[in-house]
């Protein structure tokens, strides 16, 4: 599996990996084809979204960086740094999905890493800020609570969960940056 940095080309592969995650976790969708694009375009995709696709890495013996064109394998899942600013502080939260035949080969965790280190990186950006208004920069991530492997995930990643409000059927896990 490699991990990359989003790209417009990749839309029409992450719906279906929406919808069948969705579908898998027992949620309703949130978004038609189109409002998902939108989504993704509002929050900046092309710099706070990543994939991972499915890349043999014996194919590819000359680094981990890069893919020849062509022996790049299928999109099996994404992630999502969103900024958001409440009064209680500011809120990098990750949003994301693997393909449910995917799940189980350490994809999640692969992308949730990724979103910590895009988000630490984000964070940089209004850090000072933050202090001086006396509130944490934390990051979040939203997991399926159908999904038993969500708490173990999250644990890895040094995550907590939280007791606030959230849609039912998730589970909202934070850390302070």
């Amino acid at each position: 599996m490699r991990i990359r940095t989003f790209r417009a080309s990749d839309l029409p592969a992450l719906w279906p990996i929406y919808q069948a995650a969705t579908q898998e976790d027992g949620q309703q969708l949130h978004f038609h084809a189109e409002a998902f694009e939108a989504w993704l375009h509002q929050l900046d995709a092309e710099n706070n979204a990543f994939v991972i696709t499915d890349d043999d890495d014996e194919l590819n013996t000359w680094g981990q960086g890069e893919t020849l064109e062509g022996i790049e394998g299928e999109i099996i899942g994404y992630t999502l740094v969103e900024t958001l600013q409440t009064s209680d502080g500011y809120h990098l939260r990750c949003h994301g999905a693997v393909s449910p035949i995917h799940r189980g080969r350490h994809a999640g965790r692969a992308l949730l890493i990724c979103a910590t280190n895009r988000a630490n990186l984000l964070a940089s950006e209004f850090e000072w800020e933050a202090s001086l208004q006396g509130v944490p920069v934390y990051f979040e991530a939203l997991l399926p609570v159908k999904d038993p492997r969500s708490p173990q995930l999250a644990a890895k990643c040094e995550l907590q969960p939280i007791r606030d409000k959230h849609e039912a059927g998730w589970q909202l896990y934070r850390r302070t940056l």
